[in-house]
């Protein structure tokens, strides 16, 4: 597995990947309004637009992207992960990529707003619990943090 930028080509298959996230693992902790919401949002043309001002990093396993990671400034956005390959390391590898780049950036803490979801997984990575921001369009998000 290689972690690289994104490619603007590339940004179609992360969208896919996003909104199957979306409706096989996060439905579990999201209404079915919000995780509508949430596909709706994640369109390949968003991906693309979020190039201008976020480095957007994804991972590739035989010439095929299995998930992505961003970071804008000090924050880490759209993780996500293709659901045939969780637990095999590629959010851990893509979140190194990430906070490796805040940290050359000289950035001593990073952020996440996560998921429900997502939340054990940031905690396993030291990520502390800050607040929780109420959406009515995108469900209930968690804001961490963590000292790089």
């Amino acid at each position: 597995m290689i972690i690289r930028k994104l490619k603007k080509e590339d940004a179609k298959e992360v969208s896919k990947i996003i909104r199957r996230c979306l409706k096989e693992v996060n439905y579990k902790d999201y209404s079915k309004k919000t995780i509508t919401s949430l596909c709706n949002f994640f369109t390949p043309s968003l991906i693309i637009k979020n190039l201008k001002d976020r480095t957007i990093f994804v991972a590739v396993e035989n010439d095929k992207v299995i998930g992505t990671a961003s970071l804008k400034g000090d924050k880490v956005f759209t993780v996500f992960i293709n659901p045939d390959v969780h637990g095999k390391g590629v959010g851990s590898r893509l979140m190194d990529k990430v906070e490796d780049l805040a940290k050359k950036k000289g950035y001593k803490i990073i952020k996440v707003p996560s998921g429900l979801t997502s939340l054990g997984f940031y905690k396993k990575r030291g990520y502390k619990k800050i607040k929780i921001i109420h959406s009515k369009d995108h469900g209930d998000t968690i804001e961490m943090k963590k000292s790089l």
